[in-house]
């Protein structure tokens, strides 16, 4: 989908289904019915992201064949009309979560802010640098056997996809050495990795990758931390959410006023950290008091001390 996305948005004349695969090489399968089917889907999906992808009859000696465009006028970011202390917040936001790439510096340069020359200390580092995701995308693409050194082994693996999740990249794939499916946290992975050839493996027709990184519910309860569950008080905007994600179960207590009181996993405190944070001022943490405090030593070092 981003291979199409980025080919349609840099071209300035529509494309047609055949200019495309030929763009995309090996991406879309031979067969023009399995082709077509393919890209229909990869159009749905963008299409349903909001990506105005548009349909364009042609003329000449192409009459009559659909092309296909996206109008960057309709696609780019324009002016969001941030007031200063939304642009502040945003900054905050960047210097809290460090992805290693460079886009959410210039995202955040286009919208009027800069980036802190010195990061907090307690700042999130997913650790995910430009030549690393895209090596890590090309093998998931091209069916390239990636070899990388993880947790002191040499692995051999077919990467399946990969998945951000609680903070962390994963990788999934098919490890040689163990000889079965296994999930790989990318900030993990030590030193270089060599790239196989295009089409070293072929994805099993019902991976779901979804369900092969285990879920922020499960990923908040690994860990060793003395206090296994938090008792977040999650205010109405938000509480609808957090029961879907956790499930009725998590419920301690609903208020008057729409808020609830969840039982939410915290053993990761790493995890429990980046999900508490994403929804600001509207969630607290009630106890216990060993993570009421550690949430509050965090919000401190954050704010410079004050």
């Amino acid at each position: 989908m981003i291979n199409l996305l980025a080919l349609l948005v840099q071209r300035t004349k529509p494309l047609t289904l055949k200019q495309i695969r030929q763009e995309l090489v090996g991406q879309y399968p031979e067969s023009d019915t399995a082709a077509r089917a393919a890209f229909e889907r990869d159009k749905g999906d963008l299409r349903a992201l909001g990506i105005p992808i548009e349909l364009i009859t042609l003329g000449g000696d192409q009459a009559g064949e659909g092309a296909y465009r996206v109008d960057r006028k309709s696609y780019e970011l324009g002016d969001l009309g941030l007031t200063d202390e939304e642009r502040s917040a945003l900054q905050f936001a960047m210097a809290t979560v460090r992805v290693g790439a460079s886009h959410g510096d210039e995202a955040l340069w286009k919208l009027g802010g800069e980036r802190a020359l010195k990061a907090p200390s307690t700042s999130l580092n997913i650790q995910l640098d430009d030549q690393l995701m895209a090596t890590l995308a090309d093998g998931v693409v091209e069916h390239r056997t990636l070899r990388f050194s993880y947790k002191g082994e040499m692995r051999s693996v077919d990467p399946y996809g990969l998945l951000a999740r609680a903070g962390f990249w994963y990788l999934v794939g098919f490890d040689q050495l163990r000889a079965d499916r296994r999930t790989f946290r990318v900030d993990r992975i030590e030193g270089d990795i060599s790239v196989g050839d295009r089409g070293s493996f072929s994805r099993p027709k019902d991976f779901d990758l979804q369900k092969a990184v285990p879920t922020e519910a499960e990923l908040l309860a690994e860990g060793h931390g003395d206090d296994a569950v938090a008792t977040v008080l999650v205010d109405a905007s938000l509480a609808n959410g957090v029961r879907t994600q956790f499930g009725k179960q998590a419920v301690i207590k609903e208020h008057a006023d729409g808020g609830v009181e969840f039982a939410i996993p915290c053993a990761n405190l790493a995890a429990f950290r980046v999900w508490l944070f994403a929804m600001v001022d509207h969630a607290t943490v009630i106890g216990p008091p060993r993570i009421r405090k550690q949430v509050i030593t965090w919000l401190t070092e954050q704010a410079g001390g004050r």
